[in-house]
């Protein structure tokens, strides 16, 4: 039996219409279930992480370490006593770079964030992106297999406890399930030759049946509420698998059948303005949106993929985001957003917690 419907491992997006114009806004937050805590950024973030000479992401990101940060149109207008261009407000926010070289006045290092928009360096902290991602498959798997959410040393029965020199399996590892058996509560899992994993400790991923109305050849994507995997499928044969986050109790990624009516390559998402819980996200990159204003969407400000961990979207790494993203319909253009048509009908989204 299920204790929840996630292992215990934020962003409501909610449109609002200005004429024609269509704006994005979530709801604030970025938790993590397990803990029960907020997690903050620490300030020993790190410049664009890179995979090989490829970098994650096309932007570099900033966590805003201080509240009401003034922004000027240019350094010397600070060091003249001039005024702000605006302030960043006070909440959970991040910028983007415009350059991540520093522009000095008096000594003092400052950010172009924007066009003539400069932010002091001492009140930003730059970040790397998550470097994971998910497999590509070759060929529909012919057994179940899991990403390690933490990292553990296997127990050589299901059940016990792992002996202190014991296989340490880090977060993040892929491993191959050979066998299942419950004890108690849980169902531990047969990684290895004697190493054996507990279910909470793995993102689980099994080959899925094809939803009802899916058709022989369509593209579709499974996300599994209480695995916090994702698996998209060609048909009948699953082509790619990772690992996702998705909202946490109070913000629940509602479940059911849907499909992707829009995709956009990147934009700001912001929300609860004037509110302690204001959050401003700058450059959120390949969001497809599936059940109104929620959407799959690279997530660049954590790491904390296999975990309940946003307002009722499905969070992605960086680099599965951009992956599915390409891969997904309606095929997209030079344009930032792409509309599905019925020409250029979107993929299906199966969001189930079984």
């Amino acid at each position: 039996m299920k204790q929840s419907s996630f292992k215990a491992r934020s962003n409501v997006l909610l449109p609002l219409f200005f004429g024609i114009g269509f704006a994005l806004i979530f709801a604030s937050g970025i938790a993590s279930a397990r803990l029960g805590v907020e997690l903050q950024p620490s300030r020993d973030g790190l410049l664009l992480a890179e995979v090989g000479n490829q970098p994650i992401l096309p932007l570099t990101y900033a966590f805003v370490v201080t509240h009401n940060v003034p922004v000027y149109a240019h350094p010397s207008q600070a060091a003249a006593g001039g005024l702000a261009v605006r302030s960043l407000g006070a909440g959970y926010l991040w910028v983007s770079l415009a350059s991540t070289k520093q522009v000095y006045q008096e000594g003092q290092a400052w950010y172009l964030i924007n066009k003539n928009e400069y932010v002091r360096a001492d009140q930003l902290a730059i970040y790397k992106p998550s470097a994971f991602q998910g497999t590509t498959l070759p060929a529909h798997p012919d057994k179940p297999f899991a990403w390690l959410v933490y990292s553990v040393q296997a127990s050589k029965a299901p059940g016990e406890a792992p002996a202190k020199d014991a296989l340490l399996l880090s977060r993040y590892a892929w491993v191959t399930i050979y066998e299942e058996q419950k004890v108690g509560d849980w169902t531990w899992y047969r990684v290895g030759e004697n190493q054996w994993v507990e279910q909470r400790k793995v993102g689980v991923v099994k080959s899925s049946p094809r939803p009802e109305g899916v058709g022989p050849t369509d593209k579709w994507i499974d996300v599994n509420l209480y695995e916090q995997t994702l698996a998209a499928y060609e048909g009948d044969r699953m082509v790619y698998a990772t690992l996702v986050s998705s909202g946490l109790p109070y913000w629940a990624t509602e479940q059911g059948l849907f499909r992707v009516w829009t995709k956009v390559n990147m934009a700001k998402m912001s929300g609860r303005d004037g509110y302690t819980d204001y959050y401003y996200l700058e450059d959120v990159p390949w969001a497809m949106y599936f059940n109104e204003a929620f959407a799959l969407h690279g997530a660049y400000w954590h790491d904390r993929f296999g975990f309940p961990h946003s307002h009722g979207c499905v969070n992605l790494a960086p680099k599965d985001a951009r992956w599915l993203f390409d891969w997904a319909t309606p095929t997209t253009g030079p344009t930032n957003w792409t509309m599905a048509t019925v020409e250029n009908p979107g993929t299906w989204v199966w969001v189930h917690d079984e």
